[in-house]
This record gives structure tokens, sequence and C-alpha cells, in this order.
């Protein structure tokens, strides 16, 4: 080039200069261009993930509303049936049949509820601006585990602030571990035990977004008394009902229905 540019008229250098300082400009253009699509495309997935949560929401609603209309036409009928039941056995297995109905119509309303609440969390989330993702420290599996077990150590040892950060840090990692439902559980119980409630709940129904966590029936009973400590005791019974739904007969069911006596 410097050979070139010595032998080469005086005009012709500074539209050698010009001609590479636009070349310049233009690689920024395409990339401010790139960016500005690929923000434009992440909005419009957002309003239309947004519109279809709010379309499920109002039919599980509308769903909700028959479900009660006919949980009430039944008690109705199993009240009176009730006051006029003598020593008809075909009544009787009628009252029986009514109340089975009673039953199922009850708990498939409490699903519905549990659902009808987890669309409201996840179109509530969709609503919100996107915002830059939490960095995360962890790089490797080795680190995770590593991380993992110090939280639990200063977690057991009442360190709460600092097996929170620890946690925080692990939960915002890309790292695809089967440690990361046990992270948000225990991180929820850092929240729980330092009465940060509302964040408790966040963390604990994330642990439910996992289907093969080991946590998961724990996650169900500290859930409920998260909305407990905060005053929802319909969302804490509903919740410790479908728990009793997942998992009958075992050692949850009856922690669940201790907690729903003492309601």
């Amino acid at each position: 080039m410097k050979h070139l540019l010595r032998g080469a008229p005086y005009f012709f250098v500074p539209v050698l200069f010009a001609t590479n300082m636009i070349l310049s400009g233009c690689g920024t253009t395409v990339e401010s261009a790139e960016s500005s699509a690929t923000s434009d495309s992440l909005v419009t997935s957002l309003q239309s993930d947004n519109q279809r949560l709010q379309d499920e929401n109002a039919q599980l609603k509308k769903a909700n509303a028959q479900l009660d209309q006919d949980k009430k036409a039944l008690t109705a009928k199993v009240a009176d049936l009730t006051s006029k039941l003598g020593q008809s056995s075909s009544q009787w297995q009628d009252l029986q049949d009514l109340q089975v109905r009673v039953n199922t119509l009850d708990s498939e309303l409490t699903v519905e509820k549990q659902i009808n609440r987890d669309l409201n969390a996840r179109s509530a989330e969709v609503q919100k601006p996107a915002t830059p993702a939490a960095q995360s420290s962890i790089t490797s599996s080795a680190e995770f585990k590593k991380t993992y077990d110090q939280s639990l150590k200063l977690y057991n040892a009442k360190k709460y602030a600092d097996a929170t950060a620890r946690l925080e840090d692990l939960t915002a990692s890309s790292i695809n571990d089967p440690l990361m439902s046990n992270a948000h559980f225990w991180l929820g119980e850092c929240f729980y035990s330092t009465k940060a409630y509302d964040k408790a709940v966040k963390e604990f129904q994330a642990v439910l977004q996992y289907p093969k966590s080991n946590k998961e029936g724990d996650a169900y009973l500290a859930l409920g008394m998260s909305y407990l400590r905060m005053g929802d005791k319909e969302d804490a019974r509903s919740t410790w009902e479908a728990l009793i739904k997942k998992y009958p007969k075992s050692d949850f069911d009856t922690r669940a229905k201790k907690y729903l006596n003492q309601l």
C-alpha cells in the first residue's frame, strides 16, 4: 500500500481515506440494524405469549365459574335428599353418588384454581419489560457442585445472607445441573427464614417447574406455609390439597392433612 501511495497523484490519497471511512461506517450501521431487528422480534414474541396466556386464563375462569355453579347445584341436591331421606335404599344410593360427584368437582375445582394462579403468574412475567439476565460466575458443573455444597453449609449455619448470595449465583447459571431445582428450593428456604415470603413463593414455584425434582413434595409443603405466612389461607389450602392429590398415602399426604386441620 505504501508503494502504491508513493506513486499515486496527491488527489488520490483523500479519495482512499474517504472510501475507508465509508466502509467502516457501513459495518456499524449493519450491526445496529441487526440489533434493532432482534429487539423487535423479542418484543413481538413476548406480546404473542402474553395474548395466548390471557386467552387461556379467560377460558379457565369460565370453566371455574361453571364448576362452582355445578358444585352449588349438587350440594343443594344433597341437602334436599338428606332432609327427605328415610329408609329407602335407592335414595341412600343416590345420596352417595351425589356426594362422590361433589367431591370430584371439588377436587377438579382446586386443580383448576391452581392452574389459574400459575397462568396469572406466567402472564405477569411475560408483561414485564425485558431486563438483562443476571450474570453468574458459575461456568462448569464442578463449580456448580462446589458452590451448592458451600451454600448448604452456610444455610445450616444460619448464615442466610451468604447462602442466598451463592444460591442466587447458582440459579442464574446456565449450567444444566440435576441440582438446579434443589438450588431453587434452598434459596426459597433462605427467603422463608428471613421472612421474605413473597420471594420464597417464587422460588418454591420454580421448583415445581422441574418435572423430576426430588424436592417437589417439600416445595408444595413450603409453598403452602409461605402463603399462610402472607395471610393467604385460600392459596395455602389449595396448595396442600393439590399435594394430597399428587402424593396420596404418603408422608407428604399426612403432613399436608395435618396443616389443613390447623387452618
